[in-house]
């Protein structure tokens, strides 16, 4: 999970985190009367993964709250202290980590793609990662067409994140399209070599299978040849042979970076731009945007 998705859950569950104890007349030592405990459990439940409040969650998660699944339940003075003083504690420390996400410079920034990348173990390993990603979404929209450019305004860790400005949206919908016919490669990639399996437990001579894997092979180099032209004609106001082949460059690096288990995506909450982004969890349903393509399927 990333800074910028803490803070969508956080915004979702501060109005909800609240407990309720009413002060009830009575003679036993159970003189408070609780509601509402399933909304607190499931707000608490939302928010357990977020740094910081792990000790406070810990308590919670020991405590007489999470023993049953009441809705109600009524609770002495100590076990409403106990209740009281943690959701306290997290309330301060969401609204705070709240107030710094939304001064921060990722924060609200239309034009900014977030990269997951996996764990990184050297220096060699990391500058393999900045060329392939210098050529994957710099290269493509340095272009007076995109009028694009690059500046890492923060990372963070744990399976590195990186916050990219691309200095405009329309350089954001161009990753944007150059990640989406990566995952169609990545896709049209996997069935190939499903069916080159498939072909080889035929026993096919020689020849026979020589021809297959060439044809797969042209298959494959159209495939890429329309979605570069796809992306040329969408987002440029040229159409040159230089142009399309940085974008064959640009897709094939995406693919072999996704293989790698890497993602790029919008931090816009727009769901128009959002959509725009393939959803790297379902690649094998994922279909081209290119009709040519998509009708001879």
């Amino acid at each position: 999970m990333n800074f910028l998705q803490y803070h969508e859950i956080i915004k979702e569950v501060l109005p909800k985190l609240s407990f309720s104890a009413e002060y009830v007349t009575g003679n036993d030592s159970l003189s408070y009367s609780t509601k509402n405990l399933v909304d607190l459990r499931q707000s608490i439940n939302l928010i357990e993964e977020i740094p910081f409040i792990e000790q406070e969650i810990l308590q919670l998660k020991k405590s007489w709250l999470f023993e049953s699944n009441y809705p109600s339940q009524k609770i002495n003075s100590s076990q409403k202290v106990e209740i009281d003083s943690a959701i306290d504690r997290i309330k301060i420390k969401l609204e705070t980590f709240k107030q710094i996400a939304e001064q921060s410079a990722i924060f609200g920034n239309e034009d900014t793609i977030l990269i997951k990348i996996p764990e990184i173990q050297s220096f060699d390993n990391l500058e393999k990662y900045a060329k392939d990603f210098k050529k994957a979404i710099e290269t493509p929209i340095i272009n007076e067409s995109i009028n694009g450019t690059v500046n890492i305004i923060s990372a963070q860790e744990g399976s590195i994140i990186l916050y990219i400005s691309l200095g405009t949206i329309s350089a954001v919908k161009l990753v944007a399209g150059i990640c989406w016919a990566a995952g169609v490669i990545k896709r049209k990639n996997a069935e190939v070599k499903i069916f080159e399996q498939h072909a080889r437990t035929l026993e096919l001579k020689n020849d026979s299978l020589a021809l297959f894997v060439d044809a797969q092979k042209t298959l494959m180099k159209n495939i890429l040849d329309a979605e570069a032209n796809a992306i040329a004609n969408k987002n440029y106001d040229h159409n040159d042979p230089e142009t399309v082949e940085r974008l064959k460059l640009s897709i094939s690096t995406v693919a072999e970076l996704i293989d790698k288990g890497v993602k790029i995506l919008p931090v816009s909450q727009n769901s128009d731009i959002q959509k725009c982004f393939p959803d790297y969890n379902n690649l094998n349903v994922i279909e081209s945007t290119v009709k040519q393509i998509t009708s001879t399927e």
